[in-house]
C-alpha cells in the first residue's frame, strides 16, 4: 500500500511539473512572484454573479518593513454613479460604449465576505474598505523576505458591459477585474490609486491556480494554461493555471465557437462570433502569427505557451480591444471602406501589450505612455513589415500610413501636458488619448526617421532584455536609451517629459531674372562737374533665387532637409544645420532654372512638426492651398480613425 501511495505521489508530482511547465513556454522562473494565488470560483449566468473562495500567499520582496497592503477592488468603480470612474467618465460612457441606464443589471461591485489569516483568525475588523481600493491593517509588521498568508471569500457582480468587464444581459460574460488585487509597494510606497475612467491597471507578478465552475454548455477562455477539465452533471469545472502573470481573467458564452492554431510552441485560441467567415478567421491568426514573429525578431521571445483571443458579441464591444496576460480581446472587420485592417489592427495592438505591458508591467496609472505609446509604434511597424499592409485608410487617391494617423493626431492637439503625466491628470480626454497614444508613437516614429530604425532596435531589444518583469519607469527607458546614443536620448527625454514643440515653416521664396549691372556708374576719381556714367540695366540668363525658413519651438533634430523644385521639374536637396541660437535661415543662390518651390522636410521626418501645411512655398498661392487642404484631410480624418484605434 505505501508503495502504491509512493506511485500515486510521484505521478502526481510529475503531473504538476508536467502541467507547470505547460503553462510557459521557456521556463521559469521569469519573475519575483510575489504572490501565489489560488481561487475557486463559481459563475451564476443568471445573475452574471461570481462566488469565489481565494488563498493568498504574499510575499514581502521589498526592503522595507510593511505594516499594512493596500488592494485593488476595481469592479468597485461600477457600484454607483458616484465613483471616481463614473463621474470622471461622464456618467459611465468609455471609448463610445455606455452605460445603459440605472437599472440594477448595469451596476457592479466586489465585496469580501470572509477574510482570515492561515491560522483562522478572523481579520475583517482589519479590512477597510474606500471604494475601489481598501486597505488591510496588519496585526504584525512584515518584514523583508517574510511571507503571509490570507483566506478570503468574495462575490464579484458583473455590471452591464460598456468598459472592459461585465457581461451583455444574454449569455456573455467577460470576467476582467474581478478578485480583490494586491497593490505593487515600489520605490518606498504603495500604488494604491483609485480605478480612473483615464487609467488601467498595475500588479504584481505571481502563480495564479484557479478553478472555474460554470455551465457544461458554456465555452470558457482564461489567461494561462488549460490543466484539467471535469463535467459534473450539469456543471463543469475548467482548472487553469499562470506562472509570471500579473493578473487573471476569464470568460464563458454559451455561443462561442472555437479555432486553434500552432505557432512554434504556442496554442493561438480564437473564440468568436458565428457567423463569421474563414477569411476573417484566418485574418486573426495571421496578425497574432506576424505579432509573434515580428517580436521575436526585434524585441524578445514570448515566454508563455498559450494565446487566447476573445471577440465578444456586437452587444458587448465595450468589452473589446483590451490586453490581459495570455488573453486579449478584438472586434469584428469594421464595415468601413475606408478604414482598413481594423481586426486585424487591434489583435495586434492587444498582443503587443503583452510585452509592452503584460511582460514590462510599467505603471499604467501613472505612466500609461510607456505601453500605450511604444505599442502604437510597434503596431504600426509589425503591420507595415509583418503584414505587408501599409496604408491603414484609404479616401479617394489618398492613402494614409499609421504613422501619418498619429501624426494627425499629435497635429490637432493642444500641448498643456507632458507625455509622462499622470494618467488622470491631463487636461481633458482628448490630451489623455494623444499623450498615452499617438504622441509617443510620433516620438519615436520620428526617432526612427532622423536617427534610423536600427537605433530604435536596438533601443527596444535592449529595454525589453533589461527590464522584463520588472515594473519599468520612464527614467529606466532613458537610461536605456542614453546608451544606444546621447543626442537621441536627449530629443527623447524633451519629448516625452516637457512640453517643447517644432514647427517649420518655408517664410517667403523668390525666383527672379538677375539683373545684369546697370544704372549711374561713380568713380573714386570722379569731378563733381563731370556727370556719372549710366548703364542701363538688362536681364541675364540666371535666376537669382532667395529662400526664407524658419522655426519655433525647442524641439529640433540635429539637422533638416529642404528640397527645392526648378520648373524643368529638376530637385537639389539642402541641409540646414540647425542651431538653437539662430531660428531662421536664408538661401541665396543662383540657377539656369526658376525656382517654383521649396519644402522643408519633405520626407515627413519630423512627424512631430505641429503643422506641416506651412512647410511648403510654391509660387503660386493657389498651390499652396491645395498642399493646405491635404495636409487638413489628414489631419482632420484622424478623428474617424480615433474612433476605432484599441486599447
Amino acid at each position: 500500500m505505501k508503495n502504491l501511495q509512493c506511485i500515486v505521489l510521484v505521478f502526481g508530482f510529475i503531473l504538476s511539473v508536467s502541467t507547470m511547465a505547460s503553462a510557459l513556454r521557456i521556463a521559469g522562473p521569469h519573475s519575483e512572484r510575489v504572490h501565489q494565488t489560488t481561487i475557486k470560483a463559481s459563475l451564476d449566468v443568471e445573475s452574471h454573479r461570481v462566488t469565489a473562495e481565494m488563498n493568498l500567499k504574499w510575499k514581502n520582496t521589498t526592503n522595507d518593513t510593511l505594516h499594512e497592503i493596500p488592494f485593488h477592488l476595481y469592479l468597485n468603480a461600477f457600484s454607483s454613479t458616484d465613483t471616481v470612474f463614473m463621474r470622471e467618465s461622464g456618467g459611465g460612457q468609455l471609448r463610445g460604449d455606455k452605460r445603459e441606464g440605472d437599472d440594477k443589471e448595469n451596476f457592479g461591485y466586489v465585496i469580501v465576505t470572509k477574510l482570515s489569516n492561515a491560522q483562522g483568525k478572523d481579520l475583517l475588523a482589519n479590512w477597510q474598505m474606500d471604494n475601489s481600493v481598501a486597505t488591510l491593517s496588519l496585526s504584525e509588521p512584515l518584514e523583508s523576505g517574510q511571507t503571509i498568508e490570507f483566506n478570503m471569500s468574495f462575490t464579484s457582480q458583473l455590471p452591464k458591459v460598456f468598459a472592459r468587464s461585465g457581461h451583455n444581459g444574454d449569455t456573455f460574460n467577460f470576467v476582467a477585474q474581478w478578485f480583490p488585487k494586491p497593490s505593487v509597494y515600489i520605490n518606498g510606497k504603495w500604488v494604491n490609486h483609485r480605478y480612473h475612467a483615464h487609467s488601467e491597471f498595475f500588479a504584481d507578478f505571481g502563480s495564479y491556480d484557479v478553478t472555474l465552475t460554470v455551465p457544461t454548455d458554456y465555452v470558457v477562455g482564461a489567461t494561462g494554461f488549460l490543466a484539467d477539465k471535469q463535467q459534473e452533471g450539469d456543471l463543469t469545472r475548467h482548472h487553469y493555471v499562470a506562472e509570471d502573470v500579473h493578473d487573471f481573467v476569464w470568460t464563458a458564452d454559451k455561443n462561442f465557437a472555437e479555432a486553434n492554431q500552432q505557432w512554434q510552441g504556442i496554442n493561438i485560441r480564437l473564440l468568436y462570433q458565428e457567423p463569421l467567415d474563414e477569411k476573417s478567421i484566418q485574418n486573426q491568426f495571421d496578425a497574432a502569427i506576424a505579432s509573434f514573429e515580428w517580436f521575436e525578431k526585434y524585441v524578445g521571445a514570448y515566454p508563455y505557451s498559450t494565446m487566447t483571443l476573445v471577440q465578444p458579441p456586437e452587444d458587448a464591444s465595450g468589452a473589446g480591444g483590451m490586453e490581459y496576460p495570455t488573453l486579449v480581446t478584438t472586434i469584428t472587420d469594421l464595415d468601413y471602406s475606408s478604414f482598413q485592417h481594423s481586426a486585424a489592427l487591434v489583435t495586434i495592438h492587444e498582443i503587443g501589450h503583452n510585452y509592452w505591458q503584460g511582460i514590462l508591467a510599467s505603471n499604467e496609472f501613472e505612466e500609461s505612455w510607456m505601453d500605450e505609446g511604444i505599442n502604437s509604434y510597434t503596431e504600426g511597424r509589425i503591420l507595415a513589415e509583418a503584414m505587408k499592409r501599409k496604408n491603414v485608410a484609404q479616401f479617394a487617391h489618398l492613402s494614409i500610413e499609421l504613422p501619418m494617423v498619429h501624426h494627425a493626431s499629435t497635429a490637432r492637439t493642444p500641448t498643456f501636458d507632458p507625455v509622462n503625466t499622470n494618467s488622470w491628470s491631463f487636461i481633458n480626454s482628448r490630451a489623455y488619448g494623444t499623450n498615452s497614444y499617438s504622441k509617443p508613437a510620433t516620438i519615436l516614429n520620428t526617432v526612427e526617421r532622423v536617427w534610423g530604425v536600427e537605433k530604435v532596435d536596438l533601443l527596444l531589444t535592449a529595454y525589453y532584455q533589461q527590464w522584463a518583469f520588472k515594473h519599468p519607469n520612464t527614467k529606466n527607458f532613458l537610461d536605456v536609451a542614453k546608451t544606444i546614443d546621447v543626442e537621441m536620448a536627449q530629443f527623447l527625454d524633451d519629448a516625452i517629459n516637457t512640453t517643447k514643440t517644432i514647427d517649420f515653416t518655408v517664410v517667403s521664396l523668390q525666383s527672379e531674372k538677375k539683373h545684369q549691372g546697370g544704372g549711374y556708374r561713380l568713380l573714386l576719381e570722379q569731378q563733381s562737374e563731370v556727370t556719372p556714367e549710366y548703364t542701363k540695366p538688362s536681364k541675364s540668363d540666371l535666376y537669382s533665387n532667395t529662400v526664407t525658413l524658419a522655426y519655433q519651438g525647442e524641439l529640433t533634430p540635429p539637422s533638416i532637409e529642404v528640397l527645392l523644385t526648378f520648373e524643368d521639374g529638376s530637385e537639389e536637396t539642402h541641409i540646414w544645420q540647425l542651431d538653437a541660437n539662430k531660428q531662421w535661415k536664408t538661401l541665396r543662390f543662383e540657377s539656369e532654372v526658376k525656382l517654383v518651390e521649396a519644402i522643408v522636410d519633405p520626407r515627413f521626418t519630423l512627424l512631430l512638426d505641429k503643422d506641416l501645411s506651412n512647410n511648403i512655398k510654391k509660387e503660386r498661392s493657389e498651390s499652396n492651398q491645395a498642399w493646405r487642404w491635404v495636409v487638413s484631410l489628414l489631419q482632420s480624418m484622424h478623428h474617424l480613425i480615433n474612433a476605432f484605434l484599441p486599447l
